[in-house]
């Protein structure tokens, strides 16, 4: 398969390497607004850089994309992929608005293209046997779920700018709470989302699923930037509770200007190629495109997400700090 990545910043860089190294596909071109990124990229990997999709498209005619611009300008990249019958993994969240998020989809069920959203947490094997765990007899119905997820100041730099931690971060915490909970967003007890001038922003939201459980969320980039990102999910169950705790990967690079922890889980590069969650869900992605599998990110997941993060940022106290 021919394969295209549309935005060369972080995390389309990360997916363009991931592709580059698949015995699946064949990575044919990146593509990104800016000339300079596009080219650099490409160069990079050995492939050509576009600034315009739609030439990338008519150049390379392509079987599958990844879309990883920043977080609210998905749709438009989707749009044009699915027009031209491209399969599409687009990283999360699949929109930041539910119109864009069910315009996506309806486009690619009318154009028969399959649609993925790279909720990367599912393909964490700490949070698959969290979810095991749960769907075992051995403590009891889910009462209630509580994350706290905290990334480093270097993460708000990069993208404050085009969103916030709610759609950022939290939609990973919303997406895993929906998931092993078994119901959507249904009451909103309290929400807040703090946006600081100095990088160091937070979302916090308490309430209940539709299923009856309830959750708790905080989340931010409040970390120094040296810091590797802290994860806590905990399921508390009528006769047991389950968590995954993530604090680093015990392996910390200890360098004249400080320590620094190094991934060995999420998107590693280990002998020069992409391993960790990243890796598995993109061969997830292209072995369900070549196989007709289903995704393990359903439409509806993706979907339900993007509703009740609107949801939630509806219900939100917003305040800015200097």
């Amino acid at each position: 398969m021919k394969a295209l990545v549309v935005g060369a910043g972080f995390m389309g860089s990360l997916h363009a390497r991931a592709i580059r190294d698949s015995t699946m596909a064949d990575l044919h071109g990146v593509v990104d607004s800016s000339t300079s990124a596009a080219s650099t990229l490409g160069a990079e990997l050995g492939v050509k850089g576009f600034v315009e999709l739609s030439e990338a498209i008519d150049e390379i005619e392509p079987d599958v994309a990844v879309i990883a611009t920043p977080d609210s300008s998905h749709r438009k990249p989707a749009e044009t992929l699915i027009k031209a019958g491209v399969h599409v993994l687009i990283e999360k969240p699949l929109a930041t608005t539910v119109d864009d998020a069910e315009a996506i989809l309806h486009r690619a069920r009318a154009r028969g293209s399959r649609v993925m959203t790279g909720h990367i947490t599912r393909f964490f094997v700490r949070y698959t046997r969290v979810a095991e765990a749960v769907s075992g007899s051995t403590i009891g119905r889910p009462v209630m779920i509580t994350t706290s997820t905290w990334g480093p100041k270097s993460i708000g730099a990069r993208v404050a700018e085009t969103t916030n931690p709610l759609w950022h971060f939290a939609i990973h915490d919303i997406d895993l709470i929906q998931w092993i909970g078994e119901g959507v967003v249904d009451e909103v007890d309290g929400a807040q989302l703090i946006e600081s001038g100095a990088d160091c922003s937070t979302f916090s939201a308490t309430g209940s699923l539709s299923s009856g459980i309830g959750f708790n969320m905080v989340t931010g980039w409040t970390l120094p930037s040296s810091a590797a990102a802290r994860w806590d999910l905990k399921v508390h169950c009528q006769g047991g509770v389950v968590q995954a705790t993530w604090s680093g990967d015990g392996v910390t690079l200890y360098e004249p200007n400080g320590a620094h922890e190094l991934d060995c889980t999420a998107w590693p590069s280990v002998r020069g190629q992409i391993g960790g969650a990243l890796r598995a869900e993109v061969d997830h992605f292209l072995d369900a495109v070549t196989t007709g599998a289903p995704f393990l990110v359903r439409s509806e997941d993706a979907l339900n997400a993007i509703r009740s993060a609107a949801r939630l940022e509806q219900a939100a106290c917003r305040r800015v700090t200097e």
